[in-house]
């Protein structure tokens, strides 16, 4: 079975798990075309990605705790998707 990930994660100026506990899903990640600058998308291991505001990346079958986020701090990116 599988359950809908539907989420809003407000940015900070540091790094930021997009979930506290591990969560495999298939989603995309979409920053809010209202940001105003790029957000930074990494999983902490290799080189980061810009992703600029309206900005889209789909995954699947990845744990959502191994993903990192920064960006202007107030800023939002949309995670949206279903469990693995």
């Amino acid at each position: 079975m599988r359950n809908l990930v539907l989420f809003t994660a407000e940015l900070t100026d540091s790094d930021k798990e997009l979930s506290p506990s591990p969560l495999v899903a298939t989603f995309t990640i979409t920053a809010s075309h209202k940001n105003t600058s790029d957000m930074t998308l990494s999983d902490g291991k290799v080189a980061e990605v810009l992703v600029p505001p309206g900005g889209q990346y789909r995954f699947e079958r990845v744990d959502l705790s191994s993903l990192l986020v920064r960006g202007k701090a107030g800023e939002t990116v949309y995670v949206v998707g279903h469990t693995a």
